[in-house]
């Protein structure tokens, strides 16, 4: 069976950060991601968890809403360390294994030079993470959506986990849908090297169920190829979180 993460940073925003837990819980979910906990300490989101029973099974660097993240950003070295090891104390705080880092926007002019600053300000983050078995991910984010990105397209992320060793993927289905690419050839391809995959609708980024894409065909594929991460629910409710969350009991069987 398919496992679903809530990521409370984009459901349930009808309530307080720290109420969020609750909600996913009652709506049947058994993990949370997040990127910005909305200034709740990592402890406190530990204690949410323990309480809860909840799993979190992605953390996220930087955690200040808006923010692309600096680790390939020339001359923000310092800043980007500091980002990265407060984010590492939510995964440590939350038993995540996973840690997704955002590379930051930069310009074609300076791109080569950013290359070298992503690799070596992430090579010192892997060694890090590694020292409490947590990996970093990565994923691309369509240009549409964020323009200048630095990981300009699913084929760039893959390069660079093909690069750096020990760093991971997030296939994150609707960034593939604006590139425009053939989701059930992407999800083939590139299930095996992807540690996480997160799903929402095409086009509006709503519920899975809502719009164009084939969700269920991409999750029956995961099924019986025996995918063992967790998929994460990052979409924009159309409405209130719980009127939209039928779907979820449709493709829970899958």
């Amino acid at each position: 069976m398919i496992k679903y993460a809530a990521n409370l940073s984009l459901l349930f925003t009808e309530l307080p950060f720290e109420d969020r837990f609750d909600a996913a819980c009652d709506a049947g979910f058994e993990a949370v991601e997040f990127s910005f906990p909305q200034g709740l300490p990592a402890v406190a989101v530990a204690k949410h968890l323990d309480r809860t029973g909840l799993q979190q099974v992605l953390a996220t660097v930087p955690l200040r809403p808006g923010s692309k993240g600096l680790a390939a950003l020339v001359g923000r070295t310092g800043e980007f360390k500091d980002d990265f090891l407060r984010g590492l104390e939510y995964a440590i705080s939350g038993n995540s294994q996973l840690l997704h880092v955002l590379s930051g926007i930069v310009d074609n002019t300076g791109y080569e030079a950013s290359c070298r600053k992503f690799e070596e300000n992430m090579s010192w983050a892997i060694e890090e993470a590694g020292r409490y078995k947590i990996k970093l991910v990565i994923e691309a984010i369509n240009q549409v959506s964020v323009a200048g990105y630095f990981i300009r397209s699913l084929r760039d992320a893959i390069r660079w986990t093909e690069r750096l060793n020990g760093l991971g993927l997030i296939l994150d289905i609707y960034h593939a849908s604006m590139e425009q690419l053939d989701l059930m050839d992407c999800t083939a391809r590139y299930f095996a090297q992807a540690d996480h995959f997160q799903i929402a609708g095409f086009p509006g980024r709503h519920e899975p169920n809502v719009g164009s894409l084939n969700v269920r065909a991409i999750l029956d594929f995961l099924r019986t190829h025996s995918y063992q991460g967790w998929v994460g629910c990052e979409y924009k409710p159309i409405a209130g979180t719980a009127d939209g969350m039928g779907w979820l009991n449709c493709y829970r069987g899958n």
